[in-house]
């Protein structure tokens, strides 16, 4: 069965588009077997397939001398098979510390930041790494029984981005005999055998219980694994067409909940998750806890809102859930203290937004002329009006004037479900006693032209819509 590993890797990488001609893809090498043997069978397709080999070695500064072994060996095997090598010593007790994490984790955190640090300072475009299939049916297992998500039973993929895996196909026996066919010798690392660790827990305890069960249990759980793989990509697939929808906004996006939660709950969930990792740039500790709290949420009236990791916010407005990457807001609505610019008339001002236009004039009424039905632009009675124009933004106890009685402007947001993020920032038109205008949203009632009108106050707003300065 060794004797066709190497052809088996061929069409493995080529069934999966690992490699291309011209690339050069850079082996992670520990010393162990599995390293040892992927760098070997790369060494034999490099001319097949038309690349070039490189290896670099994460010394862990955890095993002292028998570390610096496995870093000698590695430089030794390379010096030998002319193989461009690089070493790279990391604390990763210290790094396991300063993170609050194991070393387990710590190491692999290390050796993906150096490879990525690598990879770019010399030239390579992919990065090999040596799972097998052994470790496929232990990351499943791992995932399954510490909880997980379709992606995290899905385990081990053959390719994420530059990073490649050319021998999932096969299992630990057949690459220890591909090098003893070779001759070829390998470092142990004790910490490997010891069943302190989780994963070492399934790989020398469950994994061999589990083949006397069934001699292909590793097999089959690889093959579960796959398949998942698929499911998962076909839902994701049909995930982003929901969230395709969502509209991009500072800090975030914003979509109708009734999209999000249109189809099964599994794609609701599917289509939440991408929109929470979307805004927080993460997916780590983005949990199903997270995922169906915001789902929850969508059920919820607007003005509820969710705190979530990474500083995100998510709260429902008329309909929309919002999700910003943004500074904890109050649960109440405050009002900052407004800014204000006063008009002249006749009068022209070019607004913050570079593009939006307000032109005031005065202009006698004529008998039986057409009101304007434009929204951005108004007629208001000049004889009416209170004390000074002002554009500005809204102050506590902000009111319109209706034709009896007054409506207080918050009331009006609400009525025109107008978001709570954007009210402190729309500029309105007032006089001394209320607000006249809106801006693409109501005008007051009680300042109407009218058959008594003599002088009106005509406002125009060109090239913009709402305005938020």
């Amino acid at each position: 069965m060794q004797d066709g590993l190497t052809e088996r890797a061929e069409q493995y990488c080529k069934k999966h588009n690992l490699i291309a001609g011209g690339d050069r893809v850079y082996v992670g090498l520990s010393g162990g077997a599995d390293s040892v043997c992927l760098l070997l069978v790369l060494l034999e397709l490099r001319e097949r397939l038309n690349f070039k080999v490189g290896a670099f070695h994460v010394n862990h500064g955890i095993r002292g001398a028998a570390a610096d072994a496995d870093e000698q060996y590695c430089r030794s095997l390379c010096g030998q098979l002319s193989v461009p090598f690089t070493a790279v010593r990391a604390d990763v007790p210290a790094e396991a510390k300063k993170l609050g994490i194991g070393l387990e984790e710590a190491g692999r955190l290390v050796r993906y930041r150096e490879a990525e640090r690598l990879l770019a300072e010399q030239g390579y475009t992919k990065l090999a790494l040596a799972h097998h299939r052994g470790d496929v049916a232990e990351t499943f297992l791992f995932h399954l029984f510490r909880g997980s998500s379709l992606a995290g039973l899905a385990s081990i993929p053959a390719k994420r981005g530059v990073v490649i895996r050319p021998l999932l196909f096969c299992e630990k026996e057949e690459l220890v005999a591909y090098l003893a066919e070779k001759n070829v010798s390998f470092c142990t690392d004790e910490t490997n055998t010891s069943t302190e660790y989780a994963r070492n827990k399934i790989r020398h305890e469950l994994l061999p219980e589990a083949a006397k069960i069934n001699a292909g249990a590793v097999l089959h759980l690889a093959q579960t694994a796959e398949e998942l793989r698929e499911v998962d990509e076909y839902l994701e697939a049909e995930a982003e067409k929901l969230v395709g929808v969502a509209e991009v906004i500072p800090g975030g996006v914003q979509i109708p909940t009734e999209v999000l939660l249109s189809g099964p709950h599994v794609l609701q969930a599917k289509a939440a998750f991408l929109l929470l990792s979307g805004v927080t740039g993460q997916t780590k500790n983005l949990t199903r806890t997270h995922v169906e709290q915001l789902l929850t949420l969508c059920r919820l009236q607007s003005g509820k809102r969710m705190e979530f990791p990474y500083a995100v916010t998510a709260r429902i407005s008329f309909g929309k859930l919002i999700l910003r990457k943004e500074q904890k807001q109050p649960e109440t609505e405050t009002v900052p203290a407004a800014k204000e610019i006063p008009v002249q008339v006749p009068g022209e001002y070019l607004l913050e937004d570079g593009r939006t236009i307000l032109r005031f004039r005065c202009i006698s009424r004529q008998k039986n002329e057409q009101i304007p039905k434009n929204e951005y632009t108004k007629w208001f009675d000049y004889g009416k009006i209170t004390g000074a124009l002002k554009l500005r933004t809204r102050q506590e106890g902000d009111v319109l004037g209706l034709l009896k009685g007054r409506k207080s402007l918050k009331q009006v947001f609400t009525e025109q479900r107008i978001d709570i993020g954007r009210r402190n920032t729309m500029l309105l038109l007032a006089d001394a006693e209320q607000i006249l205008w809106v801006p693409g949203v109501r005008a007051c009632d009680n300042c109407r032209v009218d058959d008594s009108t003599v002088t009106i106050l005509e406002v125009q707003m060109n090239g913009g819509t709402d305005y938020e300065g």
